[in-house]
């Protein structure tokens, strides 16, 4: 599901405005995998982007029926979403973590509220009857820490400034956010440009006006380092997203299937 997140990583205004979208998920080997549905809410200075990632079919029986949300929920300031409360959410059928930081810009501080839950099977011995009984129960915890490094951004709201931060006077830059980079792994953003747009444009439909390219380090330093080339249309929101070859896994693509705009 990380692959699955860093398509969707890269979906502004001064009025009202309500956006429902939906991607499907396909993977070369496995058919579809899944579907994410992005909801974005402004009103006057205050937004929420909210994604939901959902598996199916042979991906959801391999991934236990799994279930990924992340909330951003923030300000507009000069025409950039900046993040007060980033929520990302991970539940399965047996477990949950809920990871939910809270941005203190002024103190440049981000303090991190974890809650983990998993469904175990306890064993007792009954004494009237003199079996052993099993049962299932919910063992919980919470864990409350300060980050040792201040990010001024989440990956959701990274993704809403993606066409004021890249642009043609500025191609590329690292993306650290919380939720999307960390020491090991960086990602980097590019806006294609000339022959390399012209290239890359081959693999999206019509309607495609901006093209990035995430430069993806992987966990492993032995494998390959992976570009996932994401397209937006002419409304400059996310259309199209592809992820190239992935060992046995092969191509991952996400293509948009529902897009509502409604303003007030």
């Amino acid at each position: 599901m990380r692959y699955v997140l860093i398509l969707f990583l890269l979906i502004s205004s001064a009025f009202s405005k309500d956006i429902s979208t939906r991607y499907d998920v396909h993977v070369s080997l496995l058919g579809n995998v899944g579907y994410a549905d992005v909801t974005l809410r402004e009103s006057g200075e205050t937004y929420e982007i909210k994604l939901v990632a959902n598996t199916i079919g042979v991906a959801a029986a391999l991934l236990k029926d799994r279930v990924e949300t992340f909330i951003s929920r923030g300000r507009v300031v000069d025409g950039r979403y900046v993040p007060d409360i980033f929520t990302a959410s991970k539940v399965t059928t047996k477990r949950s973590r809920v990871q939910t930081y809270y941005f203190d810009h002024e103190k440049k501080e981000i303090k991190l509220i974890e809650e983990k839950s998993k469904l175990v099977t306890k064993t007792r011995f009954d004494p009237k009857t003199f079996k052993v009984r099993s049962e299932e129960i919910n063992e919980n915890s919470v864990e409350e820490t300060i980050l040792d490094v201040y990010k001024d951004a989440d990956v959701l709201s990274s993704y809403l400034n993606t066409k004021t931060t890249c642009n043609s006077e500025q191609k590329f830059y690292k993306l650290i956010a919380v939720g999307a980079h960390d020491e090991k792994n960086n990602i980097t953003v590019s806006c294609l440009k000339g022959l390399e747009r012209e290239e890359a444009i081959l693999n999206f439909s019509e309607g495609i006006q901006d093209i990035y390219n995430l430069n993806v380090e992987p966990f492993d330093k032995d494998d390959e380092i992976v570009d996932v080339l994401v397209a937006f249309d002419n409304d400059g929101l996310l259309k199209e997203a592809l992820l190239g070859e992935i060992f046995w896994v092969g191509k991952i693509t996400a293509k948009r299937v529902y897009h509502k705009i409604s303003s007030n």
